[in-house]
């Protein structure tokens, strides 16, 4: 067993084939590992596509504001400190507020299968609760 420090000299990765908006992923893990753990952070607006993982997804805020929203259309706002889990299987995406970055640690187990982006319509829909 071996640490590895966060960002570990590897520069930051902007991401872009499976999100909207500019979104900056910072690796904790090696490539490989189970879970993929990364430090990520999402400009205002800026979102993943609809996605879903093999063995769940946890995410833990870090800062700012955004949104975790499921399939069954459940919204849930994500500020610093709080932890949101995702099922197995379980379709659905996560971003940053109209007006705020977020910031948040993703553990998610398994593969990732990524699907359509989020429309502009479901984004606005889904962040009227952040005030």
């Amino acid at each position: 067993m071996h640490l590895i420090e966060a960002r570990a000299g590897r520069p930051s990765i902007q991401r872009t084939d499976t999100f909207t908006g500019t979104v900056w992923a910072d690796p904790v893990s090696a490539a490989g590992d189970d879970p993929t753990i990364n430090s990520v952070l999402f400009t205002p607006r800026a979102r993943t596509y609809w996605h879903r993982h093999e063995g769940g997804q946890l995410l833990t805020a870090t800062q700012g504001q955004g949104v975790v929203v499921d399939e069954t259309g459940q919204v849930i706002v994500l500020k610093e400190g709080r932890r949101v889990w995702t099922p197995a299987g379980q379709a659905h995406w996560h971003g940053g507020g109209p007006d705020s970055l977020l910031g948040h640690t993703a553990c998610s187990f398994g593969a990732t299968e990524w699907l359509e982006p989020v429309s502009d319509e479901d984004y606005e829909r889904a962040t009227r609760r952040i005030s």
